[in-house]
């Protein structure tokens, strides 16, 4: 399993810093420290980072439409609905909220840590490392710390240059949601599977489940794309082996989605 591993290549740490430094990254930040309490403590995490660390191995990437931020530090009745109750945001599937600045092209998805699905599920105490260990995919598994200026993953820049979609977590507490996450960033990203991975949506996907992820695909993402991501899974359930499914993908350099 991956371990827990500070980042101190300056060159991706700068751009994770330009990156938040931006206008619309930098402003919703700010808006946020002011309108938390003086302990709150904010982690930027998932897509975004991994976005930037894609861009420094390949020179490109999908484009970054949302920030991921999960709050600590706050007390157990801390309320971030009461806080966004005069903006422009509405509930997530994850125990959030996404918020859609005004005048911003960036949306925050944001989760107070003692509700992140995973570490609620387990019993888990809301930490900055279970927050590394708790995410879905290695992948996606990088956090920066907005106050103490730390960059930390969790195997995530092997698994971009190994275009790789292995599970971080071995905890899956809705088997229909995490299928959504694989399909979707399988289509977004061009990685292959990792075999446990591919085993899950082979073997651990009831009828009743796919029926749910089909209609998270066509709620989020938009009917054409549900119909290519679903497209993408019937091929892959057609493979009969993971070597054959392996051998049904474009080659590595000819398949970059983001393009």
């Amino acid at each position: 399993m991956p371990t827990l591993e500070p980042i101190t290549d300056e060159t991706l740490v700068q751009a994770v810093v330009r990156f938040l430094e931006c206008p619309d990254a930098r402003d919703g930040l700010a808006w946020l420290t002011c309108h938390l309490p003086g302990t709150a403590e904010i982690f930027v995490a998932g897509g975004a980072l991994r976005n930037i660390v894609m861009a420094a191995v390949y020179g490109r990437s999908p484009p970054t439409r949302d920030i991921d931020c999960f709050i600590g530090g706050l007390p157990k009745a801390f309320s971030l609905s009461d806080v966004f109750a005069h903006q422009s945001a509405e509930p997530t599937d994850l125990n959030g909220m996404r918020w859609h600045p005004v005048g911003s092209d960036l949306v925050f998805d944001l989760c107070l840590l003692p509700d992140f699905v995973v570490i609620e599920a387990a019993g888990w105490a809301p930490t900055f490392d279970n927050l590394l260990a708790g995410i879905d995919f290695t992948m996606n598994a990088i956090v920066y710390d907005v106050q103490r200026h730390r960059l930390v993953e969790r195997g995530c820049r092997a698994a971009v240059r190994e275009r790789t979609i292995a599970f971080n977590s071995r905890l899956i507490p809705d088997k229909g949601l995490i299928a959504y996450r694989i399909l979707l960033m399988a289509h977004k990203t061009g990685f292959a599977l990792a075999p446990p991975v591919f085993a899950f949506l082979r073997q651990q996907i009831p009828l009743e489940t796919l029926t749910q992820v089909k209609g998270l695909l066509r709620a989020k993402q938009g009917k054409a794309a549900a119909q290519a991501i679903m497209a993408d899974y019937n091929r892959l359930c057609h493979c009969p082996s993971y070597a054959a499914y392996l051998a049904s993908l474009p080659h590595p350099s000819n398949k970059f989605p983001w393009k």
